[in-house]
C-alpha cells in the first residue's frame, strides 16, 4: 500500500471547504488506490486515555483490522523522532510471543479494546502505549518495526501499520458504526492533522464485498 511522502504532497488550506483524508498516493485521479479500494478508516480520538494520543483501524472488508496511528497522533503530527517499538507490553506478556494457526486462528492473543499492543519511545524521551481499539484475535505484529522503529511515524498507514487484529464475527459493522468517521475526524482534528493527509478530493467509497486478503504493504 502506497502512502503519501511529505516532499510530493500540495499544501491544502484547512478552510471551512470540504477535505477528505488521503489515504495513499494514486498511479492517476482515476484510478483508486487499493487502500481506497477495500480499507474503510474509523478513529478513536485519545486511545489510550492520553489526550491527542488518536488512532485509526482500517476495516477491511473480509473483516480484519488493521491498527495504526492517527495523523493527529503527537508522533505522526509532530514528526517525533522514534527510537523503539517494543512488543513486550509487561512483565509477562510479549505480542510477538503470538502464534496463530489454521482458519480458526487458534492460538492467537485474545484482545480487548484497550489492550496494549506495544510501546513506542521516541528520542524526546516521550513514549506512547498503543492499544488495539477493536477487540478479537491478534493475528500479526508488525516485525518490521522492531529494525524500522521510524516507519510508524513517516508511513502509518503502510508500512508502518502496529498490527492486524480479526474482530468477533459481525462485530466490525458494528464498530465500522460506533467508530469515528473521516468526515468527523476531519471537523474535530483538522488543525493537527498534516496537510499530506489531506485532499479537497473525495475518496471512493470502499466495496463492501472482497473474498481475499489483501497485503497492507500492496502498492
Amino acid at each position: 500500500m502506497d502512502v503519501v511522502d511529505d516532499a510530493g504532497a500540495p499544501e491544502v488550506e484547512k478552510s471551512d471547504h470540504s477535505l477528505y483524508l488521503r489515504l495513499s498516493t494514486r498511479l492517476s485521479d482515476a484510478l483508486p488506490s487499493v487502500t481506497e479500494r477495500y480499507y474503510k478508516p474509523r478513529f478513536q480520538y485519545d486511545a489510550n486515555g492520553n489526550d491527542g494520543e488518536d488512532q485509526c483501524v482500517l476495516f477491511h472488508s473480509n473483516r480484519i483490522a488493521v491498527v495504526t496511528l492517527a495523523p493527529s497522533h503527537p508522533i505522526v503530527y509532530t514528526k517525533k523522532e522514534v527510537t523503539k517499538v517494543d512488543f513486550q507490553v509487561n512483565t509477562n506478556l510479549n505480542r510477538l510471543s503470538n502464534s496463530v494457526s489454521g482458519k480458526h486462528k487458534k492460538g492467537a492473543q485474545r484482545l480487548q479494546r484497550t489492550s496494549a499492543l506495544c510501546i513506542i519511545s521516541c528520542k524526546d524521551g516521550t513514549q506512547y502505549t498503543i492499544v488495539s481499539v477493536v477487540p478479537g484475535k491478534l493475528i500479526e505484529v508488525n516485525e518490521h518495526l522492531i529494525e524500522e522503529p521510524e516507519l510508524v511515524m513517516s508511513k502509518p498507514w503502510s508500512s508502518g501499520y502496529i498490527a492486524i487484529v480479526l474482530p468477533p464475527m459481525n462485530m466490525d459493522v458494528c464498530l465500522l458504526e460506533t467508530l469515528i468517521s473521516p468526515e468527523d475526524y476531519i471537523k474535530r482534528r483538522k488543525c493537527v492533522i498534516p496537510d499530506e493527509y489531506l485532499t479537497t478530493e473525495p475518496v471512493p467509497e470502499a466495496k463492501s464485498v472482497f473474498t481475499e486478503a489483501v497485503d497492507i504493504d500492496e502498492a
